[in-house]
This record gives C-alpha cells, sequence and structure tokens, in this order.
C-alpha cells in the first residue's frame, strides 16, 4: 500500500477468469463505429473564422479502433470566389480541399488514417485561405466557414478494458449505476459523488446517466462499447473490482464499502492515481478533496482562458469570457488589469459588456495593452463576456484588400479581481451553479431510491453547468434548511415545511401563489379548476441567505420524473434556463418564469415545443398591479391578496442571465 497526493491504493495482481487476451470480432461492434464531434465534447461545429482563419481539433481514437475519415457539411459564404482548406497534423499535411461559392454548403471528407495517434488522440490544424469575387470587400467579422454536423469514422473494435486503469473510454455515451432499492444516505452520497465525478471528467460530452435498482443487475444487457456500468453495494469488504458478465462486453465495476470509505472507492477511477490501477482489483485510501475557498485575485490564465487575440480590418476585437463557476463562487465587484498589446496607431481603445461601452481610451503608437477595467455588478451573469477592441481610423483611399490589419491580444497573465457576493448574483437560475460552491447540501423529503435517482438527476444537471467539480454532502432536510451552506432540496411528493417560501407556491391542488418582490405589497394567486398535477425547480434563498434549489411536485412524484426526464433528454437544457421557475405541467413544455418580471409590465414567454402541443402561455395583465395566469388546462380565477411584511422573505429581482 503507498500513499500518492493523499490517496492510498493496493492493487492486487490479479486475471479475469475466462477472459482470452485476444479478441474475437462481435458482430456488433465489426460495423462502422461513428462517433459525432458532439460526442467527443467538441460541440456541433467547427468554425474557421476571417479571410485567413486558423483553428486545431483534437478528435479522441477509442483503443483498438483507429480513425478512418472526419466527414462535414461546409458553410460557404455568397461572395467567395474561390478558396481552400489546408489540414496538416504535426506539420505534415493531410489534404487540401478546394472551396468554390457556387452552392452554400458542400460536403467534405478528410481522411485521418495516415494521421499519427498520439496519447490516444490525432491533432488536426485546419488553415483556410477565402478570395472574395472581384470588387467585392467583405467585413472580416462576416467572413466564416463553418463545418457542420461532424462526424468521424473509425475503423476496428474498440477494446474491451482489462484493468480499472482502462475502465473509463474516451468517449463515454452512458453512465449506468446500480444501487441498492433501499438506499441509506451514506449510499446516497457515494452515487452523488460518482456521478458527478464522472460527469466532471467528460467534460463537455453529453453523458447520459441511469440510475437502477440492484435487483435488476441479474439479467440486465451487457453494456456497449462506450457504455459503462458501476455497482454500488454496501459491504464492509471494502474496494473496487472489475467483474466481466461475458467475455467480450465490458466489465462492470463493483465498488463495496461502508461510511465514508465508500465514497473513496467511487472517486479512484475519475482519480488522477487510478492509472496505477493497472489490476482488476483495487483498494483506495482516504480522499475527501477539501472544500477550496475561491480566490480574490487570479489570472485569465488560472481561470482556463489563457491568452486572447481579436484580428480584423480597421477594428479588431479579443473576447474574454469569464464564467463566475470557474471563479469559484457568486462575485461581485469585478476588475481586470488589462495587458498585453494591439496594433498601434492613432484610434481608441474601448471595453464593453452585452454591447455597452464600459470604458475607452485612446490607441497610440506604443501598442502597449495596460489598463485597469471594472465590470458594473449590474452587467455579471453567470458567464459574462468583456469584449476589449483596438479600432483605427479607416483609410478611405484604401482599396479592398490593402488595409492594413488590426489586432489586439490580451494576455493569460492579466489579472482578475473579485469579491464575494453577499447575495446569490444574478438571482435565479443564473446564480447556478457557483451559488452552490465551494459545496453544498442535498436533503430529500424521503430519501427512497426514488429520491435519490432525482438528486442524481438534479445534481448531476448541475455538475454539467460546471466547468470544476461540485461537491454535493447529503443531510437531512431540517439541516439542510437551517446550514450555513446552499442546499439542494428534492421534494417529490410536496413535503415541505411551512416556514420554506417559494417564488411559486400552491394551496392544495388548486391555488398557485407567486410571491413578488419585496418592494411591493401584494402576491398573486391563481385558482386553476379543475386541480392540475404540477412540478418545478425553483431557485431561492435559505434562512441564511444562501443558494436554494428546490425539486417539487404534487401527487407521487411522476410529474417531477417527467420534468427532470425531460431536461435529461437534452443536456444543453440546463443551459437555458431563467428566472427563477421551471414549471411543468401534463401535456405542455416546461416553461421558464420570472417572479420578478411577473410582478412587473412585462410579458413571459414559454420556451417553445419541441413536440408542437400546444404551449403554456404565460401573459401579465395590468390588473391591479397584479399577474393572471392563463393556462390552457381549466377555469381561472385571479385573486390579489395583502401581504404583511411580517410574512416576507427577503428576495430581490431576478434578471434572466444573458
Amino acid at each position: 500500500m503507498a500513499a500518492i497526493s493523499g490517496i492510498v491504493a493496493m492493487m492486487v495482481l490479479s486475471s479475469a477468469p475466462g477472459i482470452a487476451q485476444a479478441q474475437d470480432e462481435d458482430p456488433e461492434e465489426t460495423n462502422p463505429i461513428t462517433l459525432s464531434l458532439s460526442e467527443t465534447g467538441l460541440g456541433a461545429s467547427i468554425a474557421l473564422n476571417g479571410l485567413s482563419g486558423r483553428t486545431q481539433v483534437t478528435v479522441p481514437v477509442p483503443p483498438g479502433t483507429g480513425p478512418s475519415s472526419l466527414n462535414a457539411v461546409l458553410t460557404v459564404p455568397a461572395w467567395l470566389d474561390r478558396g481552400w482548406i489546408d489540414v496538416e497534423s504535426g506539420n505534415r499535411p493531410i489534404s487540401r480541399i478546394a472551396l468554390g461559392g457556387d452552392a452554400p454548403t458542400i460536403p467534405v471528407s478528410i481522411p485521418l488514417a495516415a494521421v499519427p495517434v498520439v496519447d490516444g488522440a490525432v491533432t488536426l490544424d485546419l488553415a483556410s485561405t477565402l478570395i472574395p469575387d472581384a470588387g467585392f470587400c467583405p467585413n472580416v467579422l462576416d467572413a466564416q466557414l463553418r463545418l457542420l454536423d461532424a462526424r468521424v469514422d473509425y475503423t476496428g473494435v474498440p477494446s474491451i478494458p482489462r484493468t480499472i486503469s482502462e475502465f473509463l473510454p474516451p468517449v463515454l455515451r452512458q453512465l449506468t449505476v446500480f444501487m441498492p432499492a433501499q438506499p441509506n444516505r451514506d449510499m446516497i452520497s457515494a452515487v452523488l459523488t460518482l456521478t458527478t465525478s464522472v460527469i466532471d471528467y467528460y467534460g463537455a460530452q453529453p453523458v447520459r446517466v441511469l440510475v437502477r435498482p440492484d435487483t435488476e443487475l441479474q439479467g440486465s444487457q451487457p453494456d456497449k462499447a462506450f457504455e459503462r456500468s458501476v455497482v454500488v453495494a454496501e459491504n464492509n469488504d471494502t474496494g473496487a473490482e472489475l467483474i466481466f458478465p461475458l467475455d467480450q462486453s465490458p466489465p462492470r465495476l463493483f465498488v463495496t464499502g461502508s461510511g465514508t470509505a465508500l465514497t473513496d472507492q467511487t472517486r479512484l477511477i475519475t482519480s488522477s492515481i487510478s492509472e496505477l490501477a493497472v489490476t482488476t482489483k483495487a483498494l483506495a485510501g482516504a480522499s475527501a478533496p477539501r472544500a477550496v475557498l475561491a480566490p480574490d485575485s487570479t489570472t485569465l490564465e488560472d481561470l482556463g482562458v489563457g491568452t486572447v487575440t481579436g484580428k480584423g480590418d480597421t477594428t479588431a476585437t479579443a473576447s474574454i469570457t469569464l464564467d463566475q463557476a470557474r471563479l469559484g463562487r457568486s462575485v461581485s465587484d469585478v476588475s481586470l488589469h488589462l495587458t498585453g498589446n494591439y496594433t498601434p496607431g492613432v484610434g481608441s481603445i474601448t471595453a464593453g459588456v452585452g454591447g455597452k461601452t464600459i470604458a475607452s481610451w485612446s490607441a497610440d503608437d506604443s501598442g502597449r495593452l495596460d489598463q485597469w477595467v471594472d465590470i458594473p455588478n449590474a452587467e455579471l451573469r453567470k458567464a459574462t463576456t468583456l469584449d476589449v477592441s483596438v479600432d483605427h481610423p479607416a483609410d478611405s483611399a484604401a482599396a479592398c484588400g490593402t488595409q492594413a490589419a488590426s489586432t489586439i491580444t490580451v494576455d493569460g497573465s492579466t489579472v482578475v479581481r473579485s469579491a464575494p457576493s453577499s447575495t446569490p448574483a444574478p438571482l435565479g437560475f443564473g446564480s447556478l451553479p457557483q451559488a452552490l460552491m465551494p459545496q453544498f447540501d442535498v436533503a430529500m423529503t424521503q430519501e427512497t431510491f426514488a429520491d435519490a435517482a432525482r438528486a442524481v438527476s438534479v445534481v448531476t444537471g448541475l455538475q454539467r453547468l460546471s466547468a470544476r467539480p461540485i461537491m454535493p454532502q447529503v443531510v437531512s432536510l431540517d439541516d439542510a434548511l437551517a446550514s450555513s451552506d446552499p442546499a439542494v432540496v428534492i421534494a417529490a411528493d410536496g413535503g415541505l415545511p411551512d416556514s420554506l417560501s417559494l417564488p411559486l407556491s400552491s394551496s392544495g391542488a388548486t391555488t398557485f401563489s407567486i410571491a413578488t418582490p419585496e418592494f411591493t405589497d401584494t402576491d398573486t394567486s391563481l385558482t386553476v379548476d379543475p386541480g392540475v398535477p404540477y412540478a418545478s425547480l425553483q431557485v431561492t434563498t435559505t434562512a441564511n441567505n444562501k443558494a436554494l434549489l428546490v425539486a417539487s411536485s404534487t401527487g407521487k412524484g411522476a410529474r417531477l420524473d417527467a420534468l427532470l426526464s425531460w431536461l435529461d433528454a437534452d443536456p444543453s437544457r440546463w443551459f437555458g434556463r431563467n428566472g427563477d421557475i421551471l414549471f411543468a405541467v401534463p401535456g405542455i413544455e416546461p416553461v421558464s418564469l420570472s417572479s420578478g418580471n411577473l410582478a412587473g409590465d412585462s410579458t413571459v414567454e414559454s420556451a417553445a415545443s419541441e413536440s408542437g402541443v400546444d404551449r403554456l402561455s404565460v401573459t401579465l395583465l395590468g390588473i391591479a398591479g397584479a399577474v393572471l395566469l392563463v393556462a390552457l388546462v381549466g377555469a381561472v380565477v385571479l385573486v390579489v391578496r395583502s401581504r404583511g411584511s411580517s410574512r416576507r422573505r427577503h428576495r430581490r429581482d431576478n434578471s434572466p442571465p444573458s
């Protein structure tokens, strides 16, 4: 047993019985293997910006396979006369794609068989050259090629992992976790740790997470090449072991233990020490990470942004995105000491957020960027983009293409200062997940298997929003509401204490109450006949002014399960949430609401329905300063009632994130 980086691992040298060293080809896996770039975490498209665009693409190569081609649809600007894309790898030419302006899109295929695989991936450098039609002078900002629907074809058969170190493949489509049908609190904590760490490990890959009772383990179908299963069980015999259901199927990882030792084992497969687990059995020692307080000062390099460069004709812009989750908390009073350089000459430099200029100064012949910029608190969002631009007066006599290019570079050493926000800012879903950092409580009204599965759905959704690992810890409902930590509460049965005030609440199954902000003296209630079962995700604050996310429903929880399934079906739906309420009723697509907007003179629109069914329309009517919610589920009666200040919780208006 050896201690490495605070983790102790003991590996038992053994081989899986009955496993042949040579792999027989499974007919299902000998078919051509195709992975979309979205599945690999690279997004849905590849962009080449400017008349001379440059980008780099790194494609993972699963063990046992070899890449054969990258196929996509290329968009072509209408003003293009001719052009080409050079594809290289390690300064070695791979192919050249000829371009013309005859069609808006063309199919492209880049051969990859000759590209060397380094550290389990191939890296491509793409360089575009665009020549416009004679007499046409395109705006450099509008010059863009985009590879859409990009997919990589592979040959070969994905290897079956033989050791714990090989358990996780470079691309994971689905993770299935088997847990006891009657879990205890330690078991739920271990499963939450496992699932969030895997989501964090795979970053932007849209890994699907399933939680199943261990009673379904026997007879369940083996995993496919890009799927993995983990069985979490309570046992005094602590450790992790690979068990092979079939010779040529991926093994399942059985994780056993009790108390915090069980959670330690779940961290093994995503920890750095897993590379040393070159056997089928291992024992991980205590590895609980400490909650790290966010620093008041950091750099763009430390935030993962690095050096940012912008190019253009008369104007060049470097766009810097500051994610509060990367900063590690809800922040205020953000300022940057911009350092770098720009094309020297007469002109101006501006810094702006959301199209609004927040600072400007004169450019000069030094070309040196050295300026402090403060971002107003009112402009802060979950992810705030600061645009730093240099603008030089255009030479009206210059011919098309002869105007000197402008560049501006913001160095990765640029210092970013911030202070903790006294309240989550912005409020609502825009405050997540940064308002839950560095650690948060998870509480369930019942602590059943169903509630545990719901907690996994919510917490993994929150992890998808974060570039840093989040740290959930399971506690009782009373402890969560009284704690100084932020919290997530699962209440599928609607069993919330009367002392907890939510933006949207109900009386029985027929009356909704919308809590208006503190500056107004009324609440709005809505009576629906007949009563409709509903579910919601709502963001508010605890009594200690910490962020609180509540997932609740009426009835027996089926409505909440449907809402969470809708979110899980497309992980990107977590990114599009605004306001402080996500509301769902049967037969209608979930709708985002803001209690702050509902209290003012505005209209809140529902999300577009993907299925084509009727949408829930939410319309503000100026009747006695209250809101009328028109629901396509029955007759509606509006009641405006006085709200005493003694019953009012401290709230602030919610502004939807950009």
